[in-house]
């Protein structure tokens, strides 16, 4: 009965107001909405990367990975239990940067496409970021096996800079290594 209540209430849309609102703070000058884009903004080993928020499904904290028997690709972990459903577990640094996860990560990031949902492990999650897509800067193609491959471009968040994945190639890739 609650759950019903609070999805309603979360699925509402906004008054024209607040989105004036939201868009005057939360916009840089002379920017519109369209220019804009929401990112989960999260860390793999020294590495920041950027989802936008369409494809996340949620981010829980750490939980055992059960190991698949017979798994043919590095990046493939196993399977974790997320709200009694099981969803399979890659490993991004594998995958994004060429080495193994840390010893403890944090959270799960999971998140979902066409193929269903799928789970990584990251060292640290920060808040949901807008950033502009027009501030978005070349990624560059230094090494073969390196993330820009997966990368649409970069933006400065803090000072640090952080990789904003292009979904579709990485949804690829997660989906490959699966096979």
């Amino acid at each position: 009965m609650f759950s019903l209540a609070a999805g309603k209430l979360l699925d509402r849309d906004l008054p024209e107001t607040v989105e004036t609102g939201l868009l005057q703070i939360g916009t840089p000058a002379g920017q519109s909405k369209a220019e804009m884009e929401s990112v989960l903004i999260f860390r793999v080993g020294n590495e920041w990367f950027a989802l936008p928020t369409q494809v996340l499904d949620e981010v829980v904290g750490s939980r055992p990975i059960h190991s698949l028997p017979h798994r043919r690709h590095p990046a493939l972990m196993g399977i974790v239990n997320v709200r009694g459903d099981l969803v399979i577990c890659l490993s991004i640094a594998q995958l994004l940067i060429g080495c193994s996860e840390s010893a403890a990560p944090s959270r799960l990031v999971v998140v979902r496409d066409a193929g269903g949902r799928l789970a990584f492990p990251v060292d640290e999650v920060q808040h949901t970021h807008y950033h502009s897509l027009v501030d978005l800067a070349r990624a560059p193609e230094t090494v073969a096996r390196s993330a820009s491959r997966f990368t649409k471009g970069l933006f400065s968040w803090r000072g640090k800079s952080v990789g904003r994945l292009d979904e579709r190639s990485f949804f690829d890739a997660l989906n490959r290594c699966v096979i």
